[in-house]
């Protein structure tokens, strides 16, 4: 499985008013599928990781934060996908909106704005009273975070998520209750 709508891949052009309406007919179709996968991701992640249910880590992200955390430190991340985290990208992507949304709120949103360099794309969104269109790309943050040398901080990369979101930076690691 990847990410649904990666960034290298175009949509159609020209993306006329028809072509457009078409996409995102489609995609608000994949949108619920989306969501649910999402969570599976997490609940994945959680077995991978020996929480007893797995669903603990989808209840409480703060929990897996110090295993991801050491996960993502490592360059080369081989050895952990294949024990299982693989897609590492959608994992992690899947991981920190979980993170996002049970600390700030929101949800995945589809982004139906024709003019948007994310247009048909899941992102974050709803998280935000006062401005309901934020919405904040985290597979392009995750890509971006993957995309450093070895001894990357998980908790920076949620901190950088959680000021795109509008909120004060400040990651709960609660990782050893």
């Amino acid at each position: 499985m990847a990410y649904p709508f990666l960034p290298e891949l175009p949509l159609p052009d020209p993306l006329t008013p028809d072509v457009a309406a078409r996409v995102l007919d489609e995609r608000r179709e994949l949108l619920p599928n989306w969501v649910g996968e999402s969570r599976d991701l997490v609940v994945y992640l959680g077995a991978l990781s020996r929480w007893d249910p797995p669903e603990t880590l989808l209840e409480h992200p703060s929990h897996g934060l110090g295993h991801m955390s050491t996960i993502c430190a490592f360059e080369d991340l081989t050895a952990f996908e294949m024990i299982g985290y693989k897609p590492f990208d959608l994992l992690l992507t899947a991981y920190c909106a979980e993170y996002m949304f049970f600390d700030i709120g929101g949800r995945w949103v589809l982004d139906e704005d024709p003019e948007s360099p994310t247009f048909a794309r899941f992102l974050m969104g709803e998280y935000d009273a006062d401005d309901p269109d934020a919405t904040v790309d985290v597979y392009a943050a995750v890509t971006a975070f993957l995309n450093e040398p070895e001894g990357r901080r998980l908790e920076e990369l949620l901190e950088s998520l959680q000021e795109d979101m509008g909120v004060t930076p400040g990651v709960r690691d609660t990782s050893f209750p």
